[in-house]
């Protein structure tokens, strides 16, 4: 005859032996309330996403908050919380909802991407490209991660790497137009001209809005020679930037579109 597996329960100073059949249909109780707190902080999490795309993001941050009460293991109420935190610019809360949603669910590269570009927006450079590579290794058809991790790479002055995430993102996504034209930054400070003015263009084809490809395409017109293409470029980027609300770029521009007309009245006979 098989021996009845039993389990022991710690009732005060006695112990109660009961078999194991008992014992499950004890636990039904608890499973029951880890179901109910589960659907409760679903419930929660939809209606903060919906704050959080009407842009109410401290409201979505409260209503985050009482998900993860109501189910402390859910990674998606932490990783969201975490999303609403990243975009009212409080970087450090973000990367904490962030790593804790990793704990819960490990290897998610989503949360990966974003805990790394929070880190890239906390100027540390290591732990954003660590995340970044991580991201790339577990998606490495998902086109964001090559390109944040491009920037950060050019930021620490890696141009050469920096360059091969750029090519990577291009490959993936051709008509990326932010890739272009970040492509062309790095390619004017590694000294190829002629790449960057083909990038630049490129990324003004795909987008015409992009003030920023106007000006340093305006800047490195002024770099080879001719000044009145230049300012073409130059004005178009300050009408862009002012049309945009982006009043420190447009007085950037304005700057150095004075620049490019004292060094042609400089240099006129």
């Amino acid at each position: 005859m098989p021996m009845q597996r039993m389990v022991a329960i710690a009732l005060g100073m006695a112990v109660v032996i009961a078999p194991l059949g008992s014992m499950a249909a004890g636990m039904q109780p608890a499973r029951a309330v880890e179901q109910q707190a589960a659907a409760a902080a679903n419930s929660l999490l939809n209606q903060g996403r919906q704050q959080a795309e009407q842009g109410e993001l401290e409201a979505a941050i409260a209503t985050y908050s009482q998900a993860i009460q109501a189910d402390a293991t859910s990674a998606e109420a932490y990783f969201h919380r975490g999303i609403a935190y990243h975009d009212l610019g409080d970087y450090q809360l973000a990367i904490a909802d962030f790593s804790r949603a990793l704990q819960l669910r490990p290897d998610h590269s989503e949360t990966l991407y974003n805990r790394g570009e929070a880190h890239a927006h906390m100027t540390n450079a290591e732990a954003a490209i660590a995340d970044l590579t991580q991201a790339i290794e577990l998606a490495p058809d998902v086109v964001q991660p090559y390109l944040d991790r491009g920037l950060v790479l050019a930021a620490t002055g890696n141009l050469p790497q920096a360059l091969s995430d750029l090519d990577s993102v291009i490959a993936l996504a051709p008509d990326n137009a932010d890739a272009h034209y970040n492509r062309g930054k790095i390619y004017t400070e590694m000294g190829n001209p002629e790449a960057a003015l083909s990038d630049f263009n490129t990324a003004l084809r795909l987008n015409p809005e992009l003030a920023e490809a106007y000006g340093n395409r305006g800047i490195l017109q002024h770099q080879l020679g001719d000044s009145q293409a230049a300012l073409a470029d130059l004005r178009q980027a300050a009408a862009l930037f002012q049309a945009q609300g982006d009043s420190q770029g447009y007085q950037q521009t304005l700057y150095f579109m004075q620049q490019v007309q004292q060094e042609g009245s400089e240099q006129a006979p």
